[in-house]
């Protein structure tokens, strides 16, 4: 499930900088030498299911003044963990909750990165 997230998707900062802002948040890096993507594991205790919250990003063309790689950070979504198995009448929905602390998180992530890099 894509999430709303204005203020965050299409930032452009240094990898070093996304990387160490988004480990500080808890999120765990994934993607080898292809351009990174960060996950964090929402638990819902109500319903005992764990959710994935994941950015992607993009490496830009450009590099900074200290040749740094840059990414720009793609659009959030929200997954389940593992999908239940849903009847036709029962379809499985990610519950509000979650989409909502999903998205305060991406807002808090996006206040942190639209700081200048320099300005940690």
């Amino acid at each position: 499930m894509r999430l709303k997230s204005k203020n965050l998707t299409g930032v452009v900062q240094p990898l070093s900088y996304v990387d160490k802002m988004l480990r500080q948040q808890g999120f765990h890096r994934s993607g080898g030498d292809s351009p990174p993507t960060y996950d964090v594991v929402i638990y819902d205790s109500a319903t005992s299911t764990s959710y994935f919250l994941r950015i992607p990003t993009n490496y830009t063309s450009t590099t900074t003044g200290k040749g740094e790689l840059t990414v720009k950070l793609g659009h959030p979504y929200l997954e389940a963990k593992f999908y239940m198995h849903a009847t036709a009448e029962d379809k499985f929905v990610i519950p509000k909750e979650i989409r909502e602390a999903a998205e305060h998180k991406l807002a808090e992530i996006a206040d942190y990165l639209s700081r200048p890099a320099a300005q940690p």
